[in-house]
């Protein structure tokens, strides 16, 4: 009788809890683990290890919000610009006080990489207005990936320079090494706008 009685009030408490306003529930598609949230994001990258590397340590920040994941990459973007313009900067610069004919190349790649710096920043402000979806929405995004698209050009443009003239091995392989790091970055970050902000 007791057990019956236990039983009864279990099955009372299960009935009236599914009554619940579903406010309460976690709404579908929600990662209670964030970090889990920017992994499965970067799956969908040309540079998933890379990707995560970059974006884990925001993933509190992040969330499961894509404007946020997306804006995030893209600040880290600006970021990875400048560094990989600083390299090819300094490389300038001792090039010039050795007179080297490695001075307008370099100057050349320099341009770009100033070229690749203001369109990420476009990129960023533009996404200030990216939310709510609605075709204003879409036209501000299309405007963000053509920002980002845009960056990765000069990004090769820079390369390009170096391919075509002579240039000192070691010079031409601290350029690489940095703007192929750059070019990755920027290649996961248009991933990242393609995959997760459609509208």
């Amino acid at each position: 009788m007791l057990r019956f009685v236990v039983l009864s009030l279990t099955l009372m408490v299960f009935i009236n809890s599914s009554n619940f306003p579903k406010t309460a529930a976690t709404p579908p598609g929600t990662y209670q683990n964030h970090t889990t949230y920017v992994k499965t994001a970067c799956n969908s990258t040309t540079y998933p290890t890379m990707c995560y590397n970059c974006l884990s340590s925001y993933s509190s920040t992040i969330k499961s919000d894509p404007i946020k994941l997306c804006t995030t990459s893209l600040n880290l973007n600006v970021k990875s610009a400048k560094n990989a313009t600083l390299v090819v900067s300094n490389l300038l610069q001792k090039a010039k006080a050795a007179k080297s004919h490695e001075v307008s190349i370099l100057k050349d790649c320099v341009d770009e990489m100033k070229d690749t710096i203001d369109e990420l920043k476009q990129a960023v402000a533009e996404m200030k207005y990216v939310r709510g979806g609605g075709k204003t929405t879409e036209e501000h995004l299309k405007n963000v990936k053509t920002w980002v698209s845009s960056a990765l050009t000069d990004e090769g443009t820079c390369t390009d320079g170096f391919e075509e003239g002579r240039v000192n091995v070691e010079t031409k392989k601290k350029v690489k090494k940095a703007i192929s790091e750059l070019s990755k970055t920027t290649s996961n970050t248009l991933a990242l706008l393609t995959h997760y902000l459609s509208y």
